[in-house]
Parts: C-alpha cells; sequence; structure tokens
C-alpha cells in the first residue's frame, strides 16, 4: 500500500505540473486575445479619440520630453521593457514600420537609464528612446508590455493595444497616419 501511495502521488505531480504551466500559457494567449478585442481595448489605456495628456519623461541621456513634442508629427508610441521577449521580437520592426510610413517611432521603456542604454545597444536599436516613469505610466494609463498608441498630428489618439507582430505594428502606424 505504501508503494502504491508514492507512486500514484508522484505521477500526479507529473501530470499537475505541466498543466499548471499549459494554464498559465493560456492565460497569457487569452490576455492577449482579449487586449486585442475592441472590449479589452476599451478597458486599457487613453480612449481612441481623445487627445493625449500632458506628460514628461527624459531620454535615456537626460533630455527633457513632453507629449507636446508630438504635435504636428503622425507617431506611433511603443511601451516595452528589456524583459519583455514579445518587445524584443517586434523592436526590430518597429522602427523599420514606422520608417515606411513615415511615422514618427517613440519607444518609451520600463526601464532605468543603464538598463536601457545596455537593452538598446543589444538590440541595435538607434532611434531615441525615452524612460518610463511610474507618474508617466500612469498619466499614459500604461500598464502592460508591448503597448502601443498612434497619435495624429493633432495629439489624437487614433488606436492602442497590445502588439505582438508586424501587422499589428502596420495597422498602428497606418490609424496614425489616417488623420
Amino acid at each position: 500500500m505504501n508503494a502504491f501511495f508514492w507512486i500514484s502521488y508522484t505521477i500526479l505531480w507529473l501530470l499537475v505540473v505541466p498543466l499548471v504551466l499549459l494554464n498559465l500559457v493560456l492565460f497569457r494567449q487569452l490576455g492577449i486575445m482579449v487586449m486585442g478585442t475592441a472590449r479589452g481595448v476599451n478597458q486599457s489605456g487613453i480612449p481612441v479619440g481623445r487627445k493625449l495628456p500632458k506628460a514628461e519623461t527624459s531620454t535615456l541621456y537626460g533630455k527633457p520630453w513632453t507629449t507636446e513634442a508630438l504635435y504636428g508629427n503622425s507617431a506611433i508610441m511603443l511601451f516595452a521593457s528589456p524583459t519583455c521577449k514579445e518587445c524584443a521580437r517586434i523592436l526590430p520592426d518597429f522602427g523599420a514600420v514606422a520608417k515606411q510610413y513615415g511615422v514618427k517611432p517613440i519607444l518609451l521603456l520600463f526601464a532605468t537609464a543603464a538598463q536601457g542604454q545596455a537593452y538598446m545597444h543589444a538590440m541595435e536599436y538607434d532611434e531615441e528612446v525615452l524612460l518610463v516613469t511610474p507618474e508617466l505610466a500612469e498619466r499614459l494609463d500604461v500598464e502592460v508590455t508591448p503597448f502601443a498608441y498612434a497619435v495624429d498630428p493633432g495629439g489624437m489618439i487614433r488606436h492602442k493595444g497590445l502588439v505582438n507582430s508586424r501587422e499589428q505594428l502596420e495597422a498602428y502606424v497606418r490609424a496614425a497616419r489616417a488623420s
């Protein structure tokens, strides 16, 4: 009886651990799907059709920056993190897609200046990078990465939500230019 108990106990744990991991993966995918729908997108971020609020931060090298610097340009703002695998996967396409469509790429990192500089060097990203402070994240209502806003020349948000592919990046830059 004792041997049977330990064998069944071991087998159950061998089944439970992969099931827990599978559930975590499924919850992540469900989150991506919900955030990609109108219902999920409307629950996060500044509503589409509203003006981007005034907010300030700095570049990786300490130069001040404000959202008012976007006025007059179509832009795509991508919020990323050095620990986000999806961010690293789409970052090479980010600058290329923005240039292809003539939209200003604004990369905002949830990182310290030192972490951001190391990450940008590793990713070989040459465009200007901004740091996300807790105040900026709260002001722009961003909690997850990779999250993006498509902003028209008047500072209005035209599209928002999670971005996980080149096709989604293209949809954002087209929305920013559609004004």
